[in-house]
């Protein structure tokens, strides 16, 4: 949204327009290309796939990023389908340059942060002290910050610049929320044209994209302007219900406990309504959680594996039933997870190989060229192995359905330090419609009152609820109880 914003503050001053190709900017540009619009870029319409780098800080020059937009084919024809692209507005933060002749954070802060009074906000411009920026944790390891990883010049890089990673403070986005209210940065116009939404989210139109914003109506026929973020380890969610002049801002830090679920809580609580606050963190005993800890098998050969870490407990799944029970709250899978299971198994071992075949055939025809896949694969497996140390395996957790009709395949490498995931959206044509990358983190599960564990999730109603007993444990989920057979494995 600040980058949509940089963009509606030059159409003000009259140096660009949101109607705009970007053949004006980019006069090299391919023919199927040079007619898509800013608007289109803006709302996600533009036809382009969501990155095209492997990492957020693969070191990647503007020009070699755009040259990667453009070399590619487009997933779909420009302004006809919504799909969420990072890139696209990588693309916009490379205009404000071009347009300004700043780099982007120079620009941003000329042109939306000082007029809005946010100047603790920014990559790196503000200056803060190492004390004062919150570290990121992941599976109980100091994950570090973004701002130690943008500190080499020529960061943040491509795939990052212009589309996340930016640090604020609270009181800047109490600063950012009164801009918004009309008053010190935009014209009436432009406010109005940033915040309203253009095109369906979903199938089912419940939310509409504006620029860099979400707008729905809430179940009290009010407005509800928001966004979120986040990289697997840090997340935030800003919510503004701007007909009744509520803002919610959460973030977190913590790969096992974010902020996501804890935003309708608050809401609830907000507007008077009937609300279930998380469960009461009770101390668990030693015996309690040795009692707990444990290989656990469900029905399909699927296992949750629980451990105790720093006196807390935390669960693993790996395979589909036990996957979709702690991602869920429930066992119920989307019909063809068998199927697309297998074909991410058979992707990642390709890929552990050096081969981009399988991925290659998967991803289609709109996906990048087989050069730049090869590359971008190669990289990101060298930056694990970097982090990790020496790869030793991999599992497909499993699959879970996904809120436009599209189904979501996890995979596990596993390094002698740590581990990482890999991330399929598979379309309903059987195709790749996105791939991810994200740090790996377990599931804490919490002890409650009556001896069980719960998962932190439960917050949303959506969580499971775990007792135990010498054979297994039982599962109480949204559709009923499940039955886990304690493993007993050779010593």
């Amino acid at each position: 949204q600040f980058t949509a914003a940089a963009i509606l503050r030059l159409e003000e001053q009259g140096k660009l327009r949101t109607t705009d190709s970007i053949g004006r900017f980019f006069p090299a540009a391919p023919a199927d290309k040079r007619g898509i619009t800013l608007h289109q870029l803006l709302t996600h319409t533009a036809g382009f796939d969501s990155d095209y780098s492997p990492t957020d800080y693969e070191p990647t020059t503007r020009d070699i990023y755009v040259a990667r937009m453009f070399a590619a084919t487009l997933r779909t024809t420009p302004g006809t389908t919504y799909f969420y692209a990072n890139s696209g507005y990588s693309l916009l933060a490379a205009i404000v340059e071009l347009v300004t002749g700043q780099e982007y954070e120079q620009a941003l802060r000329d042109l939306v942060l000082r007029p809005a009074g946010m100047l603790e906000t920014g990559y790196t411009a503000p200056q803060w002290a190492p004390t004062r920026i919150a570290h990121g944790y992941q599976d109980g390891r100091d994950w570090g910050t973004i701002v130690e990883r943008i500190a080499k010049p020529g960061a943040p890089y491509w795939s990052l610049r212009g589309n996340g990673g930016l640090h604020t403070t609270l009181s800047d986005m109490a600063r950012w929320d009164v801009a918004l209210s009309g008053r010190g940065v935009f014209a009436d116009s432009s406010r109005t044209k940033f915040m309203t939404g253009y095109v369906n989210e979903g199938l089912e139109g419940r939310s509409k994209y504006a620029y860099g914003w979400a707008v729905m109506q809430t179940a009290r026929g009010t407005r509800l302007v928001s966004h979120n973020g986040g990289n697997g380890v840090y997340v935030a969610e800003l919510l503004r219900f701007v007909d009744e002049g509520v803002t919610i801002f959460v973030t977190s830090t913590r790969s096992e406990q974010t902020a996501t679920p804890v935003v309708g809580v608050l809401s609830r609580i907000a507007f008077g309504q009937a609300y279930t606050l998380p469960p009461a963190r009770v101390a668990a005993s030693p015996a309690a959680l040795k009692a707990a800890a444990g290989v656990y098998a469900m029905a399909d050969g699927s296992r949750l594996t629980l451990r105790v870490r720093d006196d807390r407990l935390f669960a693993d799944a790996v395979g589909q039933q036990a996957f979709q029970l702690l991602a869920s709250g429930d066992t119920v899978s989307p019909p063809m997870a068998a199927q697309l299971n297998e074909r991410s198994r058979v992707i990642v071992a390709a890929l552990v190989a050096g081969d981009i075949g399988p991925l290659r055939v998967a991803v289609g025809a709109s996906g990048p060229d087989s050069t730049q896949m090869a590359t971008q694969e190669a990289e990101l497996m060298q930056g694990r192995r970097e982090r990790f140390g020496a790869y030793l395996s991999m599992e497909v957790l499993g699959s879970v359905a996904g809120p436009i009709g599209d189904v979501r395949t996890t995979v596990r490498l596993n390094f002698a330090n740590g581990a990482a995931t890999n991330l399929y959206t598979w379309g309903r044509d059987g195709t790749i419609m996105d791939v991810g990358a994200r740090p790996y983190a377990s599931v804490e599960l919490l002890p409650a009152d009556d001896g069980g564990f719960v998962s932190d999730d439960q917050r949303t109603e959506r969580g499971v609820r775990l007792t135990f007993s010498p054979a297994g444990a039982t599962a109480r989920t949204s559709s009923g109880t499940v039955t886990l057979r304690r493993v007993v494995l050779p010593k």
